[in-house]
């Protein structure tokens, strides 16, 4: 007989940080942090410096060191670039179509509570910087 097992919350959060990593067995560190970059831009549009301070909060890389994977993704077709008429910034966004890639096939449920937490504390602390 198979019972109806239900999970926490918190083992439902762990059970993701490990097919997170699990999905990035076998492959380099820069893939990582390539998917890591992708998947800060996956909710909203953010500019550059919120995409670089999220990758300093996340793996501890510099500013320029983040440039690169975003040039990268944009010249492989992954992340679209806007630029923000009224502040002159660059703005980035993950290209839907190709988000299974990277993520996985739950896409945007795949990724970790820690991401999503580091960005949605970026956005709230570039928001009172305003």
């Amino acid at each position: 007989m198979c019972e109806n097992i239900t999970l926490s919350v918190r083992e439902q959060a762990d059970m993701k940080v490990r097919a997170w990593k699990n999905r990035a067995k076998g492959k380099g560190v820069r893939w990582r942090m390539l998917r890591d970059t992708v998947s800060v831009v996956s909710s909203n549009w953010l500019t550059s410096y919120m995409v670089e301070t999220c990758m300093i909060r996340i793996w501890g890389l510099t500013r320029k060191k983040t440039k690169e994977l975003i040039e990268e993704l944009v010249d492989m077709g992954d992340l679209l670039v806007e630029k923000d008429t009224k502040t002159g910034d660059m703005k980035y966004y993950l290209n839907r179509e190709r988000a299974r890639f990277w993520l996985g096939d739950q896409t945007l449920q795949a990724i970790p509570a820690g991401i999503v937490q580091v960005v949605e504390l970026t956005k709230s602390v570039s928001a009172l910087e305003v």
